[in-house]
């Protein structure tokens, strides 16, 4: 039976530590998700916002450019004649914006600042064909072109806002030249907060505003093939598009808490597990005591009377039990002759060879010294009842306990009674068998 208990317990214990250890991972994993997608979160977030920061401060500039052409659409010669307060009203105004220059059939005439910018005076922009095809977007859109990200010749990054120029606005078929608006992309990105993303995994791609179809000018090109994350920067004619790949790792710091916490999950189920084992294990030998008897195992005499009482109200009335009153015969001369050693032995014996004998329905008590009691169920005469009891005297008898060079055999005075709810109670039947008992003894002295 203990041994039974122990495998019994292993096997929870293993269930136990299966399920702790699958709801500690299933925690520690939705901590994990959650904040990994408050991680992604944030990036989003800091995207989004560099993205609407970026497209406001390349609006604002364009914006004032665009006022610069059509005050130039309106009147060029005089536009001209005052360029230099136009110029520098313009690069005042601007955020970004690092220089601008006038192209009368798209010849360049005139630069602001003119400071470093003087060996593009005169530059034909039909002599550079990369530019020329901004130029000539331009003049096809009939509005705003922007050209690059680009590298520039005298060093850096920029962006080109291309203004074509009509005569004859707005029918705008009478071709005068155009305005470009160089604006420093480096910047523009650092206003908008992209360049504190630049070891963060974002790209941008769409280089002259072509969106999926440009080239990536920002970020490395591998996240644009497993995007988490994709939203367009929405550019005059034109679109930028923003990729991000979200990182699929906590910070070393947040991993430690989550390994830690999971060790402390673990513990603290483990400790459960202690806690509530060892409450059942206090139960078990409070029960025990309570409902067993110490030196044979068997059940006690609380615990019969109580089964005899359930059994006694079951509702079905023609169900019957048969009690076996059994008593050891001379068993007071075992003790003094042999020791109670000895004796518990022999108690230990029988009560073996009872239960051996009986079905395992049936119930074996210890009602105390040397008397036990069988409750055998579904008996439905009392010559079956006393057939079992001669059955169970012949095998016990036939034992023998060897103690040390003497042979103790036992010898039983069993009593046997039916109970039916129709003719008896329990009172009567445990009084009939005890009776019964007590007239076989009286045999066997004789």
């Amino acid at each position: 039976m203990k041994k039974k208990q122990y495998v019994f317990g292993f096997i929870l214990f293993l269930i136990y530590s299966v399920v702790a250890v699958q709801a500690t991972n299933l925690i520690v994993g939705l901590l994990h998700e959650r904040e990994l997608n408050k991680q992604n979160d944030r990036l989003r977030e800091v995207i989004t916002l560099a993205k609407s920061k970026l497209e406001a401060e390349l609006y604002r500039d364009v914006f004032l450019a665009d006022s610069l052409a059509t005050v130039i659409t309106i009147d060029p010669p005089l536009a001209l004649q005052n360029w230099t307060n136009l110029g520098k009203t313009l690069m005042e105004k601007s955020t970004h914006v690092r220089n601008v220059g006038v192209a009368p059939d798209d010849i360049i005439r005139l630069n602001y600042p003119p400071e470093g910018n003087e060996r593009a005076i005169g530059l034909d922009f039909r002599t550079v064909p990369q530019q020329y095809r901004t130029v000539i977007k331009a003049r096809e859109l009939q509005d705003v072109y922007l050209s690059g990200p680009l590298e520039l010749v005298q060093g850096g990054m920029a962006v080109i806002a291309r203004f074509p120029v009509f005569n004859d606005f707005p029918t705008n078929n009478d071709y005068w030249g155009s305005i470009s608006i160089v604006i420093d992309y480096d910047s523009l990105m650092q206003a908008s907060g992209f360049n504190a993303l630049i070891d963060s995994p974002v790209a941008i791609r769409g280089v002259d505003g072509a969106g999926m179809n440009g080239d990536v000018f920002f970020g490395d090109a591998v996240i644009f093939e497993q995007p988490d994350f994709t939203s367009v920067i929405t550019i005059p004619n034109g679109e930028w598009v923003v990729s991000a790949q979200f990182d699929k790792t906590v910070p070393s710091g947040l991993a430690r808490q989550l390994l830690a916490l999971r060790i402390s999950l673990i513990t603290v189920a483990l400790l459960i597990f202690t806690a509530v084992f060892a409450l059942w294990r206090s139960y078990r030998v409070v029960r025990r005591f309570a409902h067993e008897d110490e030196l044979t195992g068997l059940y006690n005499r609380r615990y019969v009377m109580s089964h005899l009482d359930k059994l006694a109200d079951t509702p079905n009335g023609q169900q019957m039990f048969a009690v076996i009153n059994i008593d050891l015969n001379g068993f007071k001369g075992v003790n003094d002759d042999y020791g109670h050693e000895a004796g518990d032995q022999l108690l230990k014996l029988v009560a073996t060879e009872i239960v051996s004998s009986v079905r395992m329905t049936d119930i074996v008590a210890r009602l105390g010294g040397d008397e036990f009691i069988v409750i055998m169920h579904r008996i439905d005469s009392e010559a079956h009842a006393a057939q079992l009891a001669d059955s169970l005297r012949n095998k016990i008898e036939k034992q023998t306990l060897l103690w040390g060079k003497a042979k103790i055999r036992p010898s039983l005075s069993i009593g046997t009674a039916v109970f039916s709810t129709q003719a008896h109670t329990v009172k009567d039947v445990l009084i009939r068998a005890d009776q019964a008992m007590y007239r076989d003894k009286a045999r066997y002295r004789n």
